[in-house]
């Protein structure tokens, strides 16, 4: 249990409760709310060990979100049955099915009277990587780590619009005399459907905020709502790179970095924007 705060949630409360041993076979069950005052999510999440193949889980998983900020009123729930493997020690997979429906709508002007909900249903399986090859995974200064996921989903079985979505991330760590390292960072996604009214927001691409462009809002980059509110509408494709370089005093665990970051969520023509900066570091004991 906790508070919480967000600049775009608002002040909330958290509690969950996770039953790691519900029986003999090892079954786990896990519940989170997150309640605030723009933003709440219930997830629920039954786990099985899986030992066939390969070592892992099946997941069955259950959600609801909801969202009332300035700009978007958004419900969605979805519904989710998963197999996770580790492949060997530096890849692990996860193969999913999953059912979402999603209902939303942007402020008109200043308000949400005149403006319409759009509803989508989307029924897609999806595969998800992830490559963790490093020196030190608490605090990595050499080696390479990147996730890739790919989804898809057809019209007319249990969809409102066929669609292929591909996004990769790609990080690389180069380590830099005794303590400093440099981080270069890169992100890509692609969306192919016809219809992109029929994509949710939550499966569009944003661009801005500290994990994105440093130096943007939160979704501040991309297509947005006409004027005066210019609301983030999300993209179709996204694109984002990013190199930082860090230095610790005396070894740590104080230290400083500089950075810049560049990229777009865009539909069909780039628009780069670049944030430059720096900041303060300090290595945490638990990374």
């Amino acid at each position: 249990a906790g508070l919480s705060y967000g600049s775009e949630s608002g002040a909330g409360v958290r509690g969950g409760l996770e039953r790691r041993f519900l029986n003999s076979r090892g079954h786990k069950m896990n519940t989170q709310l997150d309640y605030a005052q723009k933003r709440k999510s219930l997830v629920t999440s039954y786990r099985i060990p899986a030992f066939t193949w390969l070592d892992g889980w099946y997941a069955f998983t259950a959600s609801a979100y909801d969202e009332q900020t300035d700009y978007i009123d958004l419900r969605n729930f979805k519904l989710s049955a998963s197999r996770s493997g580790e492949i060997n020690e530096h890849w692990t997979a996860i193969a999913s099915i999953n059912a979402l429906r999603e209902r939303w709508r942007y402020a008109s002007g200043t308000e949400f009277n005149d403006a319409l909900y759009n509803t989508s249903t989307l029924v897609y399986p999806q595969l998800v990587a992830d490559y963790v090859n490093v020196d030190d995974e608490l605090f990595p200064r050499s080696g390479i780590s990147g996730s890739a996921t790919l989804r898809g989903g057809v019209e007319g079985v249990g969809s409102d619009t066929s669609f292929v979505q591909a996004n990769m991330v790609l990080r690389w760590y180069v380590p830099i005399g005794d303590s400093d390292r440099l981080i270069l960072r890169g992100e890509g996604g692609t969306t192919w459907t016809s219809d992109l009214v029929a994509m949710p927001p939550s499966l569009r691409f944003f661009a801005g905020g500290d994990r994105s462009i440093r130096g943007y809002a939160f979704r501040e980059v991309g297509p947005r709502t006409p004027a005066p509110d210019k609301f983030a509408l999300g993209a179709k494709n996204l694109v984002v790179g990013s190199a930082e370089y860090e230095h610790y005093f005396k070894g740590g665990p104080w230290g400083a970095a500089v950075f810049v970051d560049t990229g777009s969520a865009f539909d069909n023509t780039i628009d780069l924007h670049t944030g430059v900066g720096f900041g303060v570091r300090w290595k945490s004991p638990v990374g």
